[in-house]
């Protein structure tokens, strides 16, 4: 009774949410391309593609070393709600600033 891992323990949630970001940056980074292809503004949203990119290959990376750390989880999570809760305004904003 005492060998069996806990359900909730500390390095399972955090392998978690590393997998649950690397899969969400390849969802997000496909969603983006397929609207480029249906006539959205490229560069703005290539741009705004980039946090959640590279914190789902930092994820990656952690995962394939084994070594995800409470920081990196809470950065990806902070990463990951900014970008979808600021994406229309920074798109609208990155398009006007681009082409001024």
């Amino acid at each position: 009774m005492e060998n069996q891992p806990k359900p909730f323990s500390a390095e399972r949630t955090k392998l978690t949410v590393a997998k649950i970001t690397v899969f969400y940056a390849l969802f997000f980074v496909a969603m983006k391309i397929v609207i480029i292809f249906q006539g959205a503004w490229v560069l703005p949203n290539l741009i705004i593609c980039l946090p959640i990119a590279l914190t789902g290959l930092a994820a990656w990376y952690l995962l394939k070393i084994k070594k995800v750390n409470w920081l990196f989880v809470i950065i990806s999570i902070v990463v990951i709600s900014a970008v979808r809760y600021y994406e229309t305004e920074a798109v609208h904003w990155l398009h006007s600033y681009l082409n001024s």
